[in-house]
């Protein structure tokens, strides 16, 4: 619903509020249940700034596969581990969209304050990626949280375009501090011969940037760059004795590169090289960070058509541990059954380096395929 009303000379403000639900059922793992919203929330703009409160879903990726500097949701691990899907946050933000000028335009700062604190969702223990495979035990109910200030997640974001000869670009900074958003995991010994891994919270600073710019060359105007550079420090809460990771670098530097009319005189394919990875980090938690140093590489093409046709196809491979990930995905919607029904194919196969430590190595099968059937309202 929104409202707008006049205030003095001109001025106009609006009051809108937003609500998207999730519901979900697993048919098979009766304890993947999701009945929260993704969003929910009421905004207030004025002429210059707005006020939002609720539970609030962001995006302040620029990379396609790795997002270092996107560190304000949760993702939703037990429904895919390798791309899970974002979750909503409790708490409020406050933009105020300030002057520009012709390099630097439309620049806008957000402070965002989260005071609820949301343990992650991990892979059930029917999932192919459950953390705690028979007979060890994932104990989420001795998980070691933050109390009191500890459990609030404060940020600072600032966003601009910058219009230079050589390209025009969008960039952001973001400051922030609060808790991890994944976990340490403490081991112990359980009876029947098997570990409780007991998930334990800690606070991390992280500082960064990224930037998305396109090139004013003509050679280059296919071309868009992308990186996303963030620094993260680790900390304890009051009263933890806890050893904590070591401080490291993550990055995600790469580009796209779009090939219009490949087909038909309606597609396009877009391909995107990306490097992502970390560094400055040796501690043991480091080998279970899924990106340490991959290549990426992505094809998407779209049909354009009446029903939505696209196809992607999307490898990862690790020079390193010589891991390997070939992932492909067709998606079309059905519109003869129903206007927003879509179809969705896809498979997934892993090349595990098993006799090395590393997050993927885990499980022990990680190939997939699947089918499903998604009806948006």
């Amino acid at each position: 619903r929104d409202v707008e009303r006049s205030r003095g000379l001109g001025d106009v403000y609006k009051r809108q509020g937003y609500f998207r639900p999730r519901f979900l059922i697993d048919a098979v793992d009766d304890d993947l249940v999701r009945t929260e919203p993704l969003e929910a929330y009421l905004t207030y703009t004025g002429e210059d700034f707005d006020l939002r409160a609720g539970q609030i879903v962001e995006n302040w990726g620029i990379a396609d596969t790795f997002n270092p500097i996107d560190v304000i949701n949760r993702r939703d691990l037990a429904q895919d581990v390798l791309d899970p899907q974002r979750l909503g946050e409790l708490g409020v933000r406050a933009r105020w969209f300030l002057p520009g000028g012709e390099t630097l335009g439309e620049p806008t700062l957000s402070a965002y304050a989260l005071p609820v604190f949301r343990t992650a969702n991990f892979p059930t223990r029917r999932n192919r990626f459950s953390f705690a495979a028979p007979p060890n035990e994932l104990r989420e109910d001795l998980a070691d949280r933050p109390n009191d200030f500890d459990r609030w997640f404060l940020a600072l974001r600032g966003q601009a375009t910058l219009t230079t000869v050589p390209a025009n670009a969008d960039v952001q900074f973001v400051v922030a501090r609060g808790p991890e958003r994944f976990p340490l995991f403490m081991a112990s010994s359980a009876s029947g011969g098997g570990v409780d891994l007991v998930p334990t919270y800690f606070g991390i600073w992280t500082i960064g940037g990224g930037i998305r710019a396109v090139p004013n060359f003509e050679a280059l105007n296919d071309f868009t760059l992308k990186s996303e550079v963030v620094y993260k420090v680790p900390y304890r809460f009051d009263n933890q004795s806890i050893v904590l990771p070591d401080e490291y670098l993550q990055y995600a530097i790469g580009f796209d590169r779009l090939f219009p009319n490949v087909l038909t005189e309606k597609d396009q394919i877009t391909l995107t090289v990306e490097w992502v990875g970390e560094t400055g980090a040796n501690d043991s938690t480091a080998v279970f960070r899924p990106f340490n140093d991959d290549l990426v590489v992505r094809a998407y093409w779209e049909a354009n058509d009446f029903d939505r046709t696209s196809f992607e196809l999307r490898g990862f491979y690790d020079p390193n541990s010589q891991e390997a990930l070939l992932e492909a995905v067709y998606q079309q919607q059905l519109r003869g059954l129903h206007e927003d029904l879509q179809l969705e194919l896809g498979a997934r196969w892993f090349d595990v380096a098993r006799g090395e430590p590393g997050f993927f190595n885990l499980f022990p099968d990680n190939s997939s395929v699947w089918v499903s059937l998604r009806l948006s309202f």
